[in-house]
């Protein structure tokens, strides 16, 4: 897959089509999400909610349908699906269409109607093994998760592309053991871009997920590269780790969810004095004492955090990670305002 990506990049820089995706950047309301690694940015799993499985077990037996219907891509390309990268062979092909595509990007969501059907490349022709559904990037979570249960799926999109500077040999730039431009590149961030002369453009297309419904496991169904799990997900089972308090984590790492990603609820002005004695019962355990050096759980100092972003970790720590350990506190709202308004202060 990223080396599809990366020969489409490489084919739109000419047109100047990304300069102007980047316009689109984090539009919308914060999504919980994070880097799966420099150039892709992943949602996080969510809690199940009734009816989250019945959903998408709907859009596997779409997905199925599809997959049949197109077996012959003759098929699909007569029913308006058209090859994205027309005049280069790549070993996986995305046959997409625009309409559908629109479709997607107004919000409206039918899983007959994916924006791509996927198909592998051997030496026998075509074969199709997945679709993909899109969505905009002013889609809000909520969005995302009406379409497909996030307790389930995992939306992705592509992130943090640097454009080489006019004239660079494309082979040079993009490709090889070791490129700096690109999604693969070893350029991640606008301050690196701007200094190697390059145009940043920090979201490329929108949000997308896979479906590969012959896949053998619930896991393979729903991986973004069609492949096992702890290949497709280790970003997420790094995450994983840093909420847990791995031995890595260290007072100076980043939280695992980006701050501008990290949902707020709504909380009352809180009392950080009282707000230290409900952190010190209740918190201080895994954190650390005044919420440093914890021994199961990210320190909290100098974190950025408001009172509102530190409410939803209280409040909702199974969204940031499917898996953690930290328990739902049955404080009360004046004590969460408390503790919000304590560790939003700690320096």
């Amino acid at each position: 897959m990223r080396g599809i990506w990366l020969v489409f990049a490489i084919v739109v820089l000419g047109l100047g089509f990304l300069v102007v995706l980047h316009r689109h950047a984090r539009a919308g309301m914060p999504i919980a999400s994070k880097l799966m690694d420099a150039h892709m940015e992943i949602t996080l799993r969510r809690l199940p909610k009734p009816g989250d499985p019945e959903r998408a077990d709907i859009i596997v037996a779409a997905a199925k349908r599809l997959v049949t219907k197109y077996a012959d891509v003759a098929d699909a390309e007569r029913d308006g699906y058209t090859k994205f990268l027309p005049n280069i062979e790549l070993p996986q092909e995305h046959f997409t269409k625009g309409e559908f595509a629109r479709e997607a990007w107004r919000g409206t969501f039918d899983p007959d109607h994916p924006t791509s059907l996927i198909y592998n490349r051997d030496a026998s022709g075509l074969h199709i093994v997945g679709v993909m559904y899109t969505a905009s990037n002013f889609a809000t979570e909520a969005d995302l998760d009406a379409k497909i249960p996030m307790s389930i799926g995992t939306w992705h999109r592509h992130v943090n592309f640097c454009i080489a500077p006019p004239g660079t040999p494309w082979a040079q730039a993009y490709l090889g053991d070791h490129p700096r431009f690109g999604f693969n590149g070893s350029i991640g961030t606008r301050d690196e871009c701007g200094a190697a002369k390059g145009n940043f453009v920090p979201i490329v297309f929108g949000w997308m997920i896979h479906v590969w419904p012959n896949a053998a496991t619930p896991a393979g169904i729903w991986s973004i590269h069609g492949e096992d799990e702890k290949n497709d997900m280790v970003g997420e089972h790094e995450h994983h780790h840093m909420m847990m308090g791995g031995a890595s984590v260290a007072p100076t790492d980043p939280l695992p969810i980006p701050l501008d990603h990290l949902p707020a609820i709504s909380i009352a002005s809180g009392d950080p004095n009282h707000g230290a004695s409900v952190f010190s019962q209740n918190c201080a355990i895994c954190h650390g004492a005044g919420g440093h050096n914890g021994p199961d759980a990210p320190a909290l100092v100098a974190r950025g955090l408001t009172p509102g972003q530190v409410a939803f970790m209280v409040r909702n720590p199974a969204t940031i990670d499917v898996t953690s350990e930290m328990p739902q506190l049955p404080i009360s709202d004046g004590d969460l305002a408390d503790v919000a308004a304590y560790v939003s202060a700690l320096k």
